[in-house]
């Protein structure tokens, strides 16, 4: 189970790399930016045999009720967080200092 933190919540996050090279390693400050919506919400905004787009992408994420994750950026570059990657880690900044990294 992961918590959805609330669009605007400080972070700190530590990202994995992957061993293929399509993702480097990350740590450091961020703030949530957005939700990731659940199967459902984006099966009813996509459009078979097209690529989602952009717009319907973040439609489905504003009207999803039960998201599966959420996105934070972090020195410029989105992370996303959902319970079933173990190589993410979101701990919520809860006092009015910045984390140490």
């Amino acid at each position: 189970m992961i918590q959805i933190l609330p669009i605007g919540t400080p972070v700190w996050v530590v990202q994995a790399a992957r061993p293929d090279g399509t993702r480097r390693a990350l740590a450091g400050d961020g703030v949530v930016s957005g939700r990731v919506p659940c199967d459902v919400c984006l099966a009813h905004q996509s459009v078979p045999g097209e690529a989602m787009t952009p717009a319907a992408y973040a439609l489905a994420a504003a009207i999803c009720r039960e998201p599966v994750g959420f996105v934070a950026m972090v020195r410029g570059l989105p992370v996303t967080v959902t319970a079933g990657d173990d190589t993410v880690i979101a701990v919520p900044i809860t006092s009015d200092e910045r984390s140490a990294a």
